[in-house]
């Protein structure tokens, strides 16, 4: 199991997924994560599976999805991936009762047909989409405007950056407090602040 003692002991899992060495430090920190919270390790899914869900969506999953899925399944990188029976188109949500979707703006109107959400971040009804033809990621926040932002270029950029922040509960001999400021300044470091203060606050 990982334990943060210094900053250097933050894994960089990978920069894209499926080059060398991003399985192996992917699985250490998924397995870290299991053992801390007593969970199992899900299951990888088969090609099947994620073939019927792109004809369901009408849609290609981004590349580095599908090679997650196939490796790791749903697994839990410190926020939700959704069930496969849950992903879908954004604006479906509020088919049945258009009167409950949130006042988007025109700017949110002209993205909303292409977002399809894979990700409930903690579950509070905020959610991760990507972009049907971009495949760039989107975050929708149902508190705040603007409601549709995107946030990060790529798949690989958002499971890189859960692995990262997920690891402030790594502490070992550290404080909590001290280890999750080195997280973030090593998020920070690879994205923005901008980004992350969006993603986390």
């Amino acid at each position: 199991m990982i334990e943060i003692d210094h900053k250097t002991d933050i894994i960089i899992p990978f920069n894209k997924i499926g080059e060398p060495e991003w399985e192996v430090k992917t699985r250490l920190i998924l397995e870290s994560l299991a053992d801390l919270n007593d969970d199992e390790i899900v299951p990888a899914i088969d090609d099947e599976q994620i073939f019927k869900l792109e004809q369901r969506l009408n849609c290609h999953l981004p590349e580095s999805l599908k090679f997650f899925y196939q490796h790791f399944g749903i697994a839990d990188i410190g926020e939700q991936l959704q069930q496969f029976d849950d992903i879908g188109y954004l604006k479906d949500i509020w088919a049945n009762a258009p009167q409950y979707a949130p006042e988007f703006s025109q700017t949110d109107l002209a993205v909303l047909p292409h977002l399809i959400t894979f990700s409930d971040y903690l579950g509070n009804g905020n959610m991760f989409c990507f972009h049907d033809i971009s495949k760039e990621i989107y975050y929708f926040d149902h508190d705040d405007t603007p409601y549709l932002s995107k946030i990060l270029d790529c798949v690989d950029d958002y499971i890189k950056g859960c692995l990262i922040l997920v690891q402030s509960e790594f502490f070992a001999e550290a404080h909590p407090d001290e280890v999750d400021e080195w997280v973030e300044e090593r998020f920070i470091a690879l994205f923005n602040e901008q980004i992350l203060k969006k993603w986390r606050y």
